[in-house]
């Protein structure tokens, strides 16, 4: 029953910091403050309940809900990219990336399901992951790590970027420097996240071996409790820290030592002062959660209110003569004891802020008390009928203490507000089989539409913990008027009780956020007999037994009024997903590039601000085949060439830039659709997750069919048959599929099963890991390197060559199944199931041929065709085609097409010493340090990405054909034919372009928002 409560929560109301005054009630932070504060007792929210005591897991042996808690607070904000959009942050985009191989173990998905049962209109996931952090810490016994609301929920997942152990220091540092913090920054974060849970040797056996910690956990330190000891230990030399010591060592897996040791270890020294350990941790803790984009504003950091109502609700009795006003204060009693208080009392005015009620005072009583981690609560209940005549505008609280004295609490200076105007009658109210019904009371004086709110939890697609919240809005009808109020009400059918809040309102009165699990199956009858007292009571009332059963009900059959406003219903909001159809084609799945050809040859065009499936079919109409790549680009064909081959289907996970409910592809991926009338309705296809899928692609068609003039179609058809797909790969769908070693993928070959190198990757220059890593999708990721090798099932490593101590090992030894199918081997510990580009190979640590041979895999013996390119571009960069619609820039030569001979990253003059800035790279000459451009790319023609061995040759090769290139961020190179708007020379010079190439410390690869620039020569 607070007044203007919708404009109240359209603003972030300034919330009480350190110095400051007190907050004022109500305030967009209400719920999150609830929900940080009363851990236990009355009223309590129950959130520590979870990590009490730090050890405690609710899921058994081995885990640490606190750990958890804090470590996805650090995967969410991890993404982060300060100089361009998406910014990311805390942002609760997490939820949308737990396939994506950077966020593994089971704790995310876990911490996501406990948040999603406190998450609702008023409390953002994203708020609630920062309040994790605040809570594992406070909970552990570390500092207070200072706490703001309004945090923004993300409806996607955002770029890939989470730090992985693997890395090499100087990719920390970039990866840290695009978060927004500096090497000590992350010296300091990764100890003070580090203070707490371990390594799960099911998660990472290359870093904890199975079987050598209790529980196969290891920890960081030897405490559970969040203390200063991960750094003690590791100064003094005594440390067990499985990222430092131990198997990771060997692996390159021992990052905390890598990034502990970026200074020498003089951060990470100052930490074994305990004190100075729970302070630094405060303060980086608190810059971490407090990373949101710009456009978000954070509220003041929150501070528990002295004196707060809690559950106030105004419910019309019987008659309309009367109004009952109950609910509780708060008081907090944290400094001034609960003993030392002996009455709590309200004060208030009427509804036009006068004192026609007479004594206008409410008494209360003691209902119970509630804890956090560091202050204490005691609640006051009361209920009062008022006369409906003179009703109530706003309170003051007054404490009386033992000793005589009195504060009165007046929220600064405005008093508590109530509005009178709209009024839910919960005791009217009901839900019964599904069927939700909502009366309310308005004032006479009220002449706007009412109408009810309804804010249900959908459950998202398959993989997402975290459901969507839809609303709905339905006109209610006026039923009767009993005093001076009209009775309005209206029904609506939700889905499930659960997580279901509704409110009613009119104008800018409104009387909200009610839950609808605490409504009975049966609404009761308003009657017209009043009430036979008037006086206030100091007991706490229900509001749900407030009415007479006696009278006569003007509303018996309300229950069967249901609003026509169909359009609200929640089944029709669109939701991000698999389109399994657009008009007359049928969605074939994810698909790669051609190698050194398009996959689809046909015609193209382009539109990076507002490309939609909806606008790539309309202009492919007639063409067999279209698909949509890398966002904005849209290609057509009437064959698809044989080298494109089915990739997981999450690859495919660009968000069309014109409909943010469709994807729109990838870097060398296409969403390829295909024309109905050659589908069968065999086997359905899922449009409900982006999930992995088989690398079975359709065979190439040879219809000769004209673009202008299409084939028949069918309009009944959402399924590929089965018999429209190419026997090419032995993981072709059959009736009983067996666990085996995949022969071929693309144009890859086996070679065998192979060590890893000593002290080094067996191919180390690129890494693709994956929860549903296949050999196909392991294949597509390495285009073009020469080999691709799956290892620990999820793993997928690529390189031209093998490193050092590399050898072949009998095949029995890659026994491990691919984590995306049980069908397939992907290596074992320390053992890559190993393949070749094209199936060739005299160079590596064993020839192929006789193995090949033996297993009688020419390059065509499962109708694969002889090519004579060895690789292909891994981003869309090849075009052969010109654009056709919408695109304003040359068309790149066919001598795009790339080889493999120029990715080493040797090309630096052997007697260079130090990095410097490369004139010319190729056929291209240095151009400069540019920025990025204003809410767009620099250079937008095609972009790809290699964060371990990125070289300024490497880009220039993936460019072949534009007229622009550039290295931004140490591994991202982008391409183009012109600069688009925004982008200018960096106003400090060639200095702004800082990063060191991964591939080749003596050339410079941009920085963050940076691009070491190059052009063609004319």
């Amino acid at each position: 029953m607070k007044l203007h409560f919708n404009t109240v929560l359209g603003c972030i109301v300034g919330f009480l910091s350190v110095g400051s005054a007190a907050p004022t009630w109500p305030a967009a932070i209400d719920e999150l403050e609830d929900v940080m504060f009363l851990n236990t007792g009355y009223k309590s929210r129950g959130f520590s309940s979870h990590i009490t005591p730090c050890s405690f897991s609710e899921f058994g042996p081995g885990r640490q809900t606190a750990a958890e808690w804090l470590r996805i607070g650090f995967h969410d904000m991890s993404t982060t990219n300060i100089f361009f959009e998406p910014h990311g942050g805390i942002d609760g985009s997490i939820a949308f990336e737990l396939q994506n191989g950077e966020n593994i173990g089971a704790g995310f998905e876990t911490s996501l399901n406990t948040y999603s049962s406190f998450f609702n209109s008023r409390l953002s996931v994203s708020d609630m992951i920062a309040l994790g952090v605040y809570a594992s810490v406070r909970g552990c016994g570390g500092p207070v790590v200072p706490m703001r609301g309004g945090r923004v929920d993300a409806t996607a997942a955002g770029p890939m970027g989470v730090p992985q152990p693997q890395n090499a220091q100087g990719i920390f540092v970039n990866q840290f420097a695009r978060m927004g913090f500096n090497s000590v920054d992350m010296i300091q974060m990764t100890a003070c996240g580090h203070t707490l849970g371990g390594v799960h040797a099911g998660n990472f056996p290359n870093i904890v071996t199975p079987g050598t910690a209790p529980d196969d956990y290891h920890l960081f330190d030897t405490t559970l409790e969040f203390d200063n000891n991960v750094a003690v230990q590791y100064v003094n030399g005594q440390t067990t820290n499985p990222l430092v010591v131990g198997p990771s060592v060997a692996s390159t897996r021992n990052s905390d030592f890598v990034v502990f040791n970026t200074d020498k270890n003089v951060t990470i020294k100052t930490m074994t002062n305990a004190q100075t350990f729970q302070s630094v941790c405060s303060s980086i803790l608190q810059r971490m959660i407090e990373t949101v984009p710009p456009t978000v504003p954070l509220s003041d950091i929150i501070q528990p209110y002295e004196v707060k109502p809690a559950g106030l609700q105004l419910t019309l009795l019987s008659g309309g003569t009367q109004i009952q006003f109950s609910g509780d204060i708060r008081v907090r009693t944290t400094v001034r004891s609960a003993s030392q208080i002996a009455t709590v009392q309200l004060t208030y005015k009427d509804r036009t802020g006068g004192s026609a009620c007479g004594s206008c005072s409410i008494t209360t009583s003691v209902s119970g008390t509630a804890n956090g981690f560091d202050d204490s609560f005691s609640f006051y209940s009361f209920s009062s009928n008022l006369p409906a005549t003179s009703s109530i505008s706003s309170f003051t609280v007054v404490i009386t203490g033992t000793d005589g004295t009195t504060e009165t609490y007046d929220n600064n200076a405005s008093g508590f507000p109530i509005q009178d105007s709209v009024i839910a009658l919960a005791p009217q109210s009901c839900l019964s089989n599904g069927n939700l019904t909502v009366f309310a009371a308005v004032h006479t004086s009220v002449t706007t539409p009412v109408s009810v709110s309804i804010t249900q939890k959908v459950p998202r697609a398959a993989g997402t913990p975290v459901p969507a919240l839809v609303s709905s809005s339905v006109a209610m009808i006026k039923r009767s008027t009993v005093g001076q109020y009209d009775i309005y009400s209206a029904s609506y059918t939700i889905s499930s009780a659960t997580g279901t809040k509704y409110g009613v309102s009119s104008g800018s009165f409104t009387d909200d956020f009610k839950d609808a699990t605490s409504l009975g199956s049966t609404c009761a009858p308003l009657g017209t007999a009043v009430p036979s007292s008037s006086s206030s009571s100091s007991s706490a009332t229900s509001t749900s037994s407030s009415s007479s059963s006696t009278a006569e009900s003007s509303s018996s059959t309300s229950s069967s009024l249901t609003s026509s406003s169909t359009s609200t219903s929640a089944t029709s909001t669109p939701t991000l997903g698999v389109k399994p159809t657009i008009g007359a084609y049928t969605f074939q799945g994810c698909y790669t590039e051609g190698t050194g050809v398009r996959a689809l040859s046909g015609a193209s065009f382009y539109s990076y601000p507002d490309m939609t499936l909806e606008m790539c079919a309309t202009n492919c109409a007639g063409f067999t085949y279209w698909g949509v790549e890398y966002g904005g680009e849209c290609y057509c064909g009437n064959t698809l060439d044989a080298t494109s081959t089915m990739a997981a289907l999450n690859d495919c996970n660009f968000i069309c830039p014109g409909n943010s409910y469709e994807y729109c592809g990838a870097g060398n991926r296409l969403e390829l659709y295909k024309l109905t009338s050659a589908i069968s309705s065999t086997s359905s296809i899922s449009s409900s997750t982006k999930s992995s899928s088989s690398s079975t692609a359709p065979t190439s068609s040879s219809s000769s069919t004209s673009p202008t003039e299409p084939p028949t179609t069918s309009t009944s058809s959402s399924s590929v048959s089965s018999t429209e797909v190419s026997t090419s790969s032995s993981t072709s769908p059959s009736a009983s599929p067996t666990l085996h070693i995949v022969p071929s993928a693309g144009p890859y070959k086996y070679l065998g099963c192979y060590t890893e190198g000593e002290g080094v990757r067996a191919l180390g220059s690129a890494s693709y890991p994956s929860d549903t890593q296949t050999i196909e999708a392991c294949a597509a990721a390495c285009a073009p390197y020469k080999y691709a090798g799956a290892e620990y099932g999820r793993e997928c490593w690529c390189a031209d060559s093998f490193g050092a101590g590399s050898v072949l090992v009998p095949d029995s030894d890659c026994s491990m199944t691919c984590a995306g199918s049980q069908y397939e081997y992907c290596g074992a510990g320390n053992r890559l199931t190993v393949y070749v580009m094209n199936g060739t190979d005299t160079t590596g640590p064993l020839s192929s041929t006789s193995r090949i041979s033996n297993l009688s895999l020419g390059p065509s013996t499962f109708g694969l065709p002889k090519s004579s390119s060895t690789t292909r571009s891994t981003t869309s960069s090849s075009k052969t085609t010109s654009p056709t619609v919408g695109s304003s820039t040359a068309t790149p030569s066919s001598s795009s097409t790339l080889t493999t001979s120029t990715k080493s990253s040797s090309s630096a003059v052997s007697t260079q010493t130090a990095a410097a800035i490369k004139q010319n790279i190729g056929d291209y000459t240095y151009y400069g340090c540019q920025t990025e451009g204003t809410g767009v790319r620099a250079l937008s023609g095609a972009a790809s990405f290699n964060y371990t061995s990125m070289t300024l040759e490497m880009c220039a090769e993936s460019c072949a054909g534009y007229k622009y290139w550039g290295v931004e961020y140490g591994g991202e190179c982008y391409c183009g034919n012109t600069f688009n708007t925004g982008s200018a020379a960096a106003p400090e010079g060639d200095k702004g372009c800082s990063f060191l190439c991964p591939g080749d410390k003596l050339e410079y690869c941009g920085a963050g928002n940076r691009l070491s620039a190059y052009v063609l020569n004319a």
